[in-house]
């Protein structure tokens, strides 16, 4: 290949936490790319053995990196440790890149040599990788930002554009197998705060607006993003572990210059912090806690909404948390009724 032709390198880190159900999907997708195979580092990165699974993974020539450690962030840092390759992707195991998709990125790269950072639109699929209909799409998945824009090159010294588009016209924040960065934005003290990281999609992206480089925000819809499997932000630990990586970024972006992003951050910080409050009457109401626990639960919720003008909206999911912590002293058992319908409908 001319050097106007040459493809640069990719790793693929696909990580598997918790669950193997979908992963060879995934590793399936990677080895499906157009894109030549001596061009493709792939790495998987688990937390669970399986004989069977490592037989497949080892045919398709995956470099497999065991790692228990818990923190989204680190894990995904240490998996980048063991691969060598310019360009990096971390896939989500229940996810999957559309054929082509690396090849786009390679094209792009060839295009714009500044750029640092690229990222796609999401189509969905279902566990049994079928479509999903687009009206059952959510909002942030079907982006319609980008139906306006087109695809967005973003240049290095236009900063300020990275926040306008990202943050307010797009959802170009969302879904880390979306994204393909040069492993240089990781290094120093953005890496160092990465690893603290669970919200790894909108941290890349910062690092990405943080560094002299282009970004590339692309309208086509180059990865496969699964509904139905295992999400984390259905785990009740999430939302401490958000409002901390949220705030680890505001201060980050902050230290960095960049007010806008540090201001961004404080006010989903200021969300999440919220609906953890939220979750927490609920699930202390569905436990059967003393009234007094729920009281105490009750108040710290309005003390937030107090504090927090933003998060004041009139919406069920704002105030029922509310309603339920200041009805329960008086019908327990009606408001245990109604809290546990909400939780079983997913609901914080």
């Amino acid at each position: 290949m001319s050097p106007l032709t040459e493809s640069p390198r990719f790793a693929v880190i696909v990580g598997a936490f918790g669950r193997k159900e979908y992963l060879l999907r995934a590793v399936r997708s990677v080895r499906a790319q157009t894109l030549p195979r001596e061009c493709i580092e792939l790495v998987v990165s688990k937390d669970f053995a399986d004989p069977e699974v490592d037989r497949a993974l080892e045919a398709s020539g995956a470099t497999i990196f065991s790692d228990p450690e818990g923190v989204i962030g680190r894990k995904q840092r240490n998996a980048l440790a063991v691969s060598t390759a310019p360009w990096v992707t971390f896939l989500d195991d229940d996810d999957e890149l559309e054929p082509e998709r690396l090849a786009r990125v390679a094209e792009v790269v060839r295009a714009h040599p500044e750029v640092g950072f690229y990222r796609c639109r999401v189509s969905v699929i279902g566990r049994d990788d079928a479509p999903i209909p687009r009206e059952r799409w959510r909002t942030h998945e079907v982006d319609r930002g980008f139906d306006e824009l087109g695809a967005v090159c973003l240049a290095p010294d236009r900063p300020n554009d990275a926040f306008e588009i990202g943050t307010r016209r797009t959802f170009a924040t969302f879904s880390s197998s979306s994204m393909t960065f040069r492993r240089e934005l990781l290094d120093g003290e953005v890496g160092e705060v990465f690893q603290r990281s669970y919200v790894a999609d909108t941290f890349l992206y910062l690092a990405a607006a943080l560094r002299p480089v282009g970004l590339f925000l692309d309208d086509r819809r180059l990865t496969r993003y699964r509904h139905g499997g295992w999400s984390m932000t259905n785990d009740p630990r999430w939302f401490p572990r958000a409002v901390a990586g949220l705030t680890d970024m505001a201060e980050l972006a902050e230290r960095h210059g960049r007010t806008d992003f540090a201001r961004y951050f404080r006010e989903l910080a200021a969300h999440y912090g919220r609906l953890q409050l939220g979750q927490a009457i609920t699930l202390a109401i569905d436990a059967g806690a003393p009234r007094r626990d729920v009281a105490r639960g009750t108040a710290a919720y309005l003390r937030c909404l107090g504090a927090h003008r933003a998060e004041r909206r009139l919406t069920l999911d704002t105030w029922a948390a509310a309603l339920y912590g200041l009805g329960y002293p008086v019908a327990p058992s009606a408001v245990w009724r109604l809290a546990r319908r909400w939780i079983t409908a997913g609901r914080p």
